[in-house]
């Protein structure tokens, strides 16, 4: 994936912004971008985890390994990479940190919990997201979302097992899938904050340096245990992850939390209904119901107040 437009002249990958950018076309573009992607590495880590028994911290190495390579190719000719500072700025150190140790819950439970599964549990980082964005971007906390975040936590609790009478126990991976998704919704934040200095490169190869430094000592005496067809797999699957992560960052400069949440909402549907599909994954009543509050109320936590202002907007100008 090329960045737009010329090293000389400039691009959106490749330059900071000095004040937050609003094109809901481009943003969108980036972000249908991001959710294919991110659908693709989903499937492939399950069949890589269950079928293929693949360590998930050689997955995670991987993933950060290709990333920074495809980084460094992609954008440091044209200077837009400045590695140094993921040392050297603490934004960046955090993003880096955060992002590493999310990825890593994420990859170490998507072949007990399934791909849907952890993925419904880590989309709740809409929720916490918008918590946060609250009383760091100072973002409108209303009672719509309010409303959303009470009905996506009830949905959590009936999905991980949480809440009595669900005939589900909530054990370790999904204790690791939660805290993976209150780190993503911290990284989300940062993100937002960094889009005002930093380039899109620089903060993406962030987090691949820091997921090599955690993710190599403990996948390191794994790595002979590969074959061919586990190498094409795990190198596909971390394509399709740094491309996907690439045109969310994109995504989230053109876009605000809220909307660029909303795009990424879809992802579990789509990844839970393949992975009923191809991997016979399965569901109790309890559990179904409790994905679906969980899509709908993170729907509501990052779509429902800005509709409002729209709608307010629309009254204005008539």
């Amino acid at each position: 994936m090329m960045p737009e437009g010329s090293p000389q002249t400039g691009t959106s990958m490749s330059i900071p912004d000095t004040h937050l950018q609003h094109h809901p076309r481009r943003g969108t573009l980036w972000m249908l971008l991001s959710l294919t992607c991110f659908t693709g590495n989903a499937l492939l880590l399950k069949d890589l985890a269950s079928h293929r028994q693949v360590d998930p911290w050689m997955a995670l190495s991987f993933r950060a390994g290709i990333g920074l390579l495809m980084t460094i190719v992609l954008f440091a000719p044209a200077g837009s990479l400045r590695l140094r500072r993921s040392f050297q700025n603490w934004l960046l150190a955090s993003r880096g940190v955060l992002g590493a140790l999310g990825t890593a819950c994420y990859y170490v439970t998507i072949g007990p919990l399934g791909a849907g599964k952890a993925t419904l549990i880590g989309n709740t980082w809409s929720v916490f997201g918008a918590i946060m964005a609250a009383f760091v971007l100072h973002e409108k906390l209303g009672l719509v979302k309010i409303l959303g975040i009470l009905f996506a936590m009830t949905g959590l609790c009936m999905l991980t097992g949480m809440a009595p009478g669900t005939l589900v126990e909530f054990g370790r991976h999904e204790l690791i899938a939660l805290i993976g998704a209150v780190l993503a919704a911290a990284v989300v934040v940062v993100i937002r904050q960094l889009t005002r200095t930093e380039t899109s490169a620089t903060i993406f190869a962030s987090q691949c340096l820091y997921g090599l430094l955690l993710a190599v000592p403990f996948a390191a005496s794994h790595f002979t245990s590969l074959n061919t067809m586990d190498v094409i797999l795990l190198t596909a699957a971390a394509l399709c992850a740094s491309v996907g992560q690439l045109a969310m960052t994109e995504g989230f400069r053109f876009l605000s939390v809220a909307a660029g949440g909303a795009f990424q909402i879809t992802v579990p549907v789509i990844i839970s209904l393949s992975s009923i599909a191809l991997f016979a994954e399965s569901y109790t009543l309890a559990q179904a119901i409790g994905g679906m509050l969980v899509l709908w109320g993170s729907f509501q936590t990052v779509v429902g107040g800005r509709r409002k202002v729209e709608i307010g907007k629309q009254k204005t100008k008539n």
